[in-house]
């Protein structure tokens, strides 16, 4: 007589956890590189030293606006403030809206920042910004110089235009700088630069402790302006009185939090030999 033998018990099957999906990359910029307060502030006070010191600009207009988290900013740090977010990339701007479409007074535009005034009527206003390098996407001379004719003509009577720049030595050379952010690693690459054109090649690239990362998140192909270069511009489109302003210890006080920045004539030695970040200014 044959007896069933009864199956050998199996062990339970060991399931594999699957890892968290990694955020969307434009928070991860966010939460990385922007400090929007910070910006707010510092505009604000170009505007202030401009037209005294009991002026208060009501109205912003942010330029390559990507997340809108400096419009958005401006509008809650006062209740009756409204800014235009101008952004020419559609699912960018849609994930803004997604991000910042409750904050009153923003208002989005999908639109190059060139047709703006233009093709696009929108309203003057007291302050345009044009932050994280976004000025440094014009290639030559006459394009720039068209960008700040572009920005003159939608600000308001005593309106400031304030954008940041960065440069120096160091800039020119191949590198990765890096950095820890809210629970993730940051990476700023330097990848090529071409001193006859002045074209860099710049990569932001996101990390995690368990090995996974998100290479080339944001390309940049830029011209690495000069100070110089920059401010005979804005003169050439009829902006008034380019300033500079450095961080405390001279450029490379660059957008760090709580940093104080001040107009200045020169750089510190050890900031013009290395690398800087400042931010320039100037009015209508």
């Amino acid at each position: 007589m044959v007896r069933d033998v009864p199956p050998k018990p199996t062990a339970p099957s060991k399931r594999v956890k699957k890892p968290e999906p990694l955020p969307h990359k434009l928070w991860l910029y966010e939460a990385a590189v922007q400090q929007p307060a910070a910006e707010v502030a510092f505009a604000e006070r170009v505007y202030r030293r401009a037209n005294g010191r009991a002026a208060l600009p009501m109205t912003l207009r942010e330029d390559f606006a990507g997340t809108a988290s400096v419009a958005a900013a401006w509008c809650m740090s006062h209740p009756e403030r409204e800014a235009l977010a101008i952004e020419k990339h559609g699912p960018t701007l849609r994930w803004a809206q997604r991000r910042h479409g409750d904050v009153d007074g923003v208002h989005f535009v999908e639109a190059d920042v060139m047709a703006v005034g233009s093709a696009i009527e929108v309203p003057r206003v007291d302050v345009t910004v044009s932050l994280n390098f976004s000025t440094f996407i014009w290639h030559d001379r006459a394009a720039l110089v068209a960008y700040f004719r572009n920005v003159k003509r939608g600000l308001s009577r005593g309106g400031v235009f304030v954008m940041d720049a960065f440069g120096g030595p160091d800039a020119m050379k191949p590198g990765v700088q890096k950095r820890k952010a809210d629970g993730f690693g940051y990476e700023w690459e330097q990848r090529s630069f071409n001193p006859v054109t002045g074209r860099i090649d710049c990569r932001i690239h996101f990390a995690w402790t368990d090995g996974r990362r998100r290479d080339d998140a944001f390309r940049y192909d830029w011209r690495l302006w000069g100070l110089a270069e920059l401010c005979e511009a804005m003169a050439a489109a009829g902006l008034r009185k380019p300033t500079v302003w450095a961080g405390a210890g001279g450029g490379g006080g660059g957008n760090t939090p709580g940093g104080r920045f001040r107009p200045v004539a020169r750089l510190s030695a050890d900031d013009a030999a290395s690398a800087w970040v400042v931010y320039v200014s100037a009015q209508r």
